[in-house]
């Protein structure tokens, strides 16, 4: 178990999460807190991604299609 040092109202703050959330300690509050953010950034990518395929006027099956065909490329070349 490691201590880290946070300022008074991040703790005041992280103990009424833990409130809120019926959490056992403040360390199951902080996993869902750092779940909750890669879930975001996940939800994020996924947003640019779907917005990166629009932008080239691709949709998935093509985004598919053309990775298979680059991904047969990379076989040839090496096998």
């Amino acid at each position: 178990m490691k201590t880290i040092g946070i300022p008074e109202d991040l703790h005041k703050e992280l103990i009424r999460l833990k409130l809120d959330g019926n959490d056992k300690n403040v360390a199951d509050t902080l996993r869902k807190i750092i779940y909750t953010y890669k879930q975001n950034k996940f939800i994020e990518f996924g947003m640019l991604f779907r917005q990166k395929l629009k932008e080239s006027g691709k949709n998935f099956d093509d985004f598919l299609k053309e990775s298979r065909k680059i991904r047969e490329e990379i076989a040839d070349e090496w096998f």
